[in-house]
């Protein structure tokens, strides 16, 4: 990787992280609608698991 583009993907590390954030809001939103008695902690590590494992099938997709 080139300097060039180490330099650019540390300007959209905060919007990677952001979109991340909004997705596991928005699952965790999803997830209450369907269990009303959701406890979201439970819920988020749920969600951001199912991210890890899909972040490593798309690595394995190279």
């Amino acid at each position: 990787m080139s300097d060039i583009e180490k330099i650019e993907i540390a300007r959209y590390h905060r919007e990677v992280v952001a979109d991340m954030n909004h997705m596991v809001a928005k699952y965790c939103r999803i997830m209450a609608w369907e269990v009303p008695e959701l406890d979201e902690g439970e819920a988020r590590g749920l969600i951001i698991g199912a991210m890890k494992e899909a972040l490593a099938q798309v690595e394995g997709d190279k």
